[in-house]
């Protein structure tokens, strides 16, 4: 009884130290830009075959830049082969950068094709005092719909 005792504490005791290093490494990646907290994006249906691209940063505290540095939106016919149809920069598109802590906008409305796909590569940026981080992210494909 005594071994089973010592077997199942061991056990117990390897997989808190195996959690512990797992959860170390998530915080790890998590807290890797000094300047992003979080970012991500995408391209909605609407109707007519418009589509809707959006973005959503978050800072690590008040930043003097904030949003999206640039926007690539891509189309396909077969959902496979894509091609480059709008590119959006933000020295074009004040809209697409602010200040402050969060940046949630939808940006664009693009007329789209219905019953074809569409995919956006969405570079998110904070910065603060000259310094800044930019990440790219890259949206689910949706179609257009009627």
């Amino acid at each position: 009884m005594r071994r089973s005792g010592r077997r199942v504490i061991s056990g117990i005791l390897a997989l808190i130290m195996i959690c512990s290093v797992l959860c170390t490494s998530a915080s790890a990646a998590t807290y890797s830009s000094l300047y992003l907290n979080s970012y991500s994006g995408s391209v909605l249906p609407d109707k007519n075959g418009v589509v809707v691209i959006s973005a959503h940063v978050t800072g690590r505290g008040f930043m003097d830049e904030i949003g999206v540095k640039t926007i690539f939106l891509y189309e396909s016919e077969d959902g496979k082969d894509f091609h480059r149809v709008a590119l959006y920069e933000s020295t074009d598109y004040p809209v697409m950068m602010g200040s402050g802590t969060v940046f949630n906008r939808d940006l664009f409305r693009y007329q789209g094709i219905v019953g074809r796909y569409y995919v956006a590569s969405i570079y998110a940026y904070a910065g603060k005092d000259g310094n800044g981080d930019m990440r790219n992210y890259t949206t689910t494909m949706i179609m257009a719909k009627a």
